[in-house]
């Protein structure tokens, strides 16, 4: 079982080549899996989001995915991923449900999220702002890297970044960063 409190919140200089390479495969293995199981027309998008995401940016060693599906194939999606690809499903909320695994000693958070959900529209346009603005990013990574040398608990690190999290995402609403959607306000 893997679980996302396992681990001490350790931030690692960005390997985003690395990581690039291990979502990339692990994308097309969860397509896969989802298309053996009659699944992939529930599919929307698969993205590499997260730190690992972004060029230059420290992260912790974990490749976080979005699987944007149907509303009402989340369940079925996450159970199946964590079936056929192993790790720990959690029924979070009705339209997000993760799964925490290790494939080739590499940990994955597969975040299954339903369309109509905010959480992956958060996810990606924090990636694209990180992405076009050095200076966010600096900012974000030594706020990481402050939190992360205070605490080893995952609830109070992901909660102390929220108001830089929101700050990035009034970034992405006034920026067009040719999303294909509409960035949600504040969480």
């Amino acid at each position: 079982m893997v679980s996302p409190y396992d681990d001490p919140i350790e931030i690692v200089p960005s390997r985003h080549k690395e990581w690039r390479r291990q979502f990339e495969t692990e994308r097309d293995r969860v397509a896969e899996a989802l298309s053996s199981a009659g699944l992939a027309d529930a599919v929307h998008r698969i993205d590499h989001v997260g730190s690992t995401a972004v060029p230059d940016l420290a992260a912790k060693d974990i490749v976080d995915i979005d699987i944007v599906v149907d509303d009402d194939a989340v369940v079925e999606v996450a159970r199946t991923i964590e079936t056929v690809l192993g790790g720990s499903h959690f029924e979070n909320t009705p339209l997000w449900n993760p799964v925490f695994r290790e494939a080739n000693g590499q940990r994955f958070n597969d975040h299954v999220f339903g369309l109509s959900a905010d959480g992956w529209k958060v996810s990606v346009a924090t990636v694209a702002v990180l992405g076009e603005h050095p200076d966010r990013r600096t900012e974000y990574e030594q706020l990481k890297r402050e939190k992360a040398s205070t605490t080893d608990e995952l609830e109070g690190y992901s909660q102390a970044k929220t108001a830089c999290i929101e700050r990035l995402l009034e970034t992405a609403q006034e920026t067009d960063l040719g999303l294909g959607f509409d960035v949600p306000g504040s969480r």
